[in-house]
């Protein structure tokens, strides 16, 4: 059972990686998506959106956030540690040091592209007067940048926008957040700008999500409704492994080191699938993939692209 279960745990950490990739991912030129739309209300939005989606991605690696964690690059070298987190996911254990160097490579180079300094100290004050600026571009439009959010990601997963809930504000906690384990965990849990996950209202889920800002809130719809399609890989579970699972995967703490890695993760997931192929169709075939199977695959996606790709083509 304890062997069943630390399979189900890192099941559910490759979803969330994968999750959390989608995410950011799209954060990084969803808006590009609904140029027009966003142009139509404020001129100008698209342009500052592009920068902000890098400068606020980076700060994950080189802004405040390794003042609370550590040195991203420190963490993903000590895997080997039995105490380390993620030290029994063969995925993130053996590899994640390789990702997470190509994820900040990929920032860095968006950024210097669009006048985002990749430097540290240097790149946070940068940041911080983004986000003056960001504020004081979408003041008095919530409402108007929350429907766009929702048009932009039922444009790329094919949901209705019916069944997606955005909203723009500060309050942004909603449903039942897990308490964070650590004092650290805590501390960033007060600081935390955007909430995006699943609800159940009237036999319906539907794709919550709240945020400060426009980008960020794209991010969290996407997390959500990527969250949704996930489910069908969980849905099998008895409810109590699946809330021991959930309870050890789903950690605040942890949602960083995916932030870091996810995106370049979910662009190598990407390169290998089938030309036409429906992305929230096979991911959710990918979610339902047992522990093993899953993990197989996604370690094809990093050392054997080419043997991803033909089993991609044959999972349905």
């Amino acid at each position: 059972m304890c062997d069943e279960l630390q399979q189900q745990i890192n099941k559910r950490l490759t979803l969330n990686w994968m999750i959390q990739g989608a995410a950011s991912h799209t954060f990084l030129s969803a808006h590009h998506l609904v140029r027009e739309d966003l142009e139509a209300i404020r001129p100008g939005l698209t342009k500052l959106y592009d920068k902000a989606a890098i400068s606020l991605h980076l700060n994950y690696m080189i802004g405040d956030m390794p003042l609370f964690f550590g040195l991203p690059s420190r963490f993903w070298k000590r895997t080997g540690r039995p105490s380390h987190p993620f030290h029994n996911h063969k995925l993130l254990a053996e590899h994640g040091i390789e990702i997470y160097r190509a994820s900040k490579r990929d920032l860095i180079s968006r950024g210097w592209k669009k006048g985002i300094i990749g430097l540290p100290v240097f790149h946070y004050l940068q940041l911080h007067w983004m986000i003056v600026r960001l504020v004081w571009a979408e003041r008095g439009i919530n409402q108007e940048l929350a429907r766009i959010a929702e048009k932009a990601t039922s444009m790329i997963w094919g949901i209705e926008t019916e069944r997606l809930d955005a909203e723009l504000t500060r309050n942004v906690a909603f449903g039942n957040i897990r308490r964070p384990k650590t004092i650290i965990g805590r501390m960033v849990r007060s600081a935390v700008v955007g909430y995006g996950g699943v609800q159940l209202r009237n036999g319906k889920f539907i794709v919550t999500a709240k945020s400060w800002f426009f980008p960020l809130l794209v991010h969290e719809l996407v997390k959500g409704t990527a969250e949704l399609i996930c489910l069908h890989g969980l849905n099998t579970l008895d409810e109590a492994t699946y809330e021991l699972a959930t309870t050890e995967a789903d950690q605040l703490e942890y949602e960083t080191w995916m932030l870091q890695t996810g995106a370049e993760i979910w662009r190598r997931f990407l390169s290998v699938l089938p030309a036409n192929t429906a992305l929230p169709e096979k991911l959710m075939h990918v979610a339902r993939l047992d522990p093993q199977s899953l993990d197989q695959l996604m370690l094809a996606v990093i050392e054997d692209p080419e043997s991803a790709r033909k089993s991609l083509a044959e999972l349905a």
